[in-house]
């Protein structure tokens, strides 16, 4: 420092010292006080850093005296005054030197803990990305099949419950599938009273009228809309996982809001659809133009 303790400086400061890193803090270009000025500053600085430096920790130096014109208009250049700090170091590596050691090989080994818990945190995300994918093309499967009067993600709930129960596998955490319906349920419900199912279908239904034939859009959009709706599902469940169970102080209702939000953005729109179209639209074209084909063979010439 070269005066007092700015808000942006202590804060580091203090962090550093909750972490367990040594710190000395030194008070530099105190040729430019007087004695009586640079001990007033000391003491403040000294009494701001009080409960995590020590006060023998506070030091003062001029690493770097401003030159002075003497009486007979010679210039003089002081010396360095950096003896303070070196006496301070020299002092705090003999009685501390083995402990500081130690302390920053835990510290070393803390951060290496954090990576490893970056690295398994992505790794566990990514598997879980894969079974929601899995899983939002079943339902869109099973939905296709089996159209229903209205697209609700309640009825796709078996599908969702096997998905909750992998994911929480994913992050070490063993659920049944009673559990697992419990709470694909309890998601579906809060789908459909924020009004997410019906956004969802409307917003589907547009996509795939730019993009397809219009006898096939009431065909396409219930399985499209399922694949959408578990895909919301299987990321908000993500979220729930990756925070031991706890959908946070917002709630399971927050999640989802957020997810719904994340999935509405016209570049992932746009590659939803296009992939849609390729695993649900596409089979559904497939299926109606066999039947046409069939017929058509059937009423050639035999001798053909």
């Amino acid at each position: 420092m070269d005066n007092d303790l700015r808000q942006s400086e202590y804060e580091p400061l203090r962090r550093l010292a909750e972490i367990g890193k040594r710190s000395l803090l030194v008070l530099n270009k105190t040729d430019l006080y007087a004695d009586a000025d640079k001990e007033i500053i000391l003491a403040r600085l000294r009494q701001r850093v009080r409960g995590f430096i020590a006060a023998s920790d506070v030091v003062a130096i001029a690493a770097n005296p401003q030159g002075i014109t003497l009486e007979t208009g010679e210039p003089y250049q002081p010396e360095p005054d950096v003896m303070p700090l070196i006496r301070r170091l020299a002092a705090v590596l003999r009685s501390e030197g083995e402990e500081l050691v130690a302390d920053n090989i835990l510290l070393q080994s803390q951060r290496l803990g954090e990576e490893a818990r970056r690295l398994i945190d992505h790794q566990r995300r990514r598997q879980a990305e894969k079974a929601v994918e899995r899983f939002q093309w079943i339902g869109a499967g099973v939905i296709s099949v089996t159209p229903l009067p209205v697209v609700d993600l309640l009825a796709t709930a078996a599908v969702n419950a096997q998905m909750v129960v992998e994911i929480g596998r994913i992050y070490g955490c063993e659920l049944n599938m009673e559990r697992g319906r419990e709470l694909a349920l309890s998601l579906g419900k809060t789908l459909a009273s924020l009004g997410i199912v019906k956004g969802a279908i409307e917003l589907l239904a547009t996509a795939l009228q730019l993009n397809i034939a219009t006898y096939l859009v009431g065909k396409a959009i219930q399985g499209v809309t399922a694949a959408y709706l578990t895909r919301i599902a299987g990321k908000s469940f993500i979220e729930y996982f990756r925070h031991d169970q706890d959908w946070g102080d917002g709630g399971m209702t927050e999640v989802v809001q957020r997810q719904f939000q994340l999935s509405r953005r016209d570049e992932f729109i746009k590659a939803f659809v296009t992939e849609a179209i390729a695993r649900v639209v596409q089979p559904l074209r497939d299926s109606q133009q066999l039947p046409a084909k069939l017929e058509s063979e059937s009423v050639r010439d035999p001798r053909d």
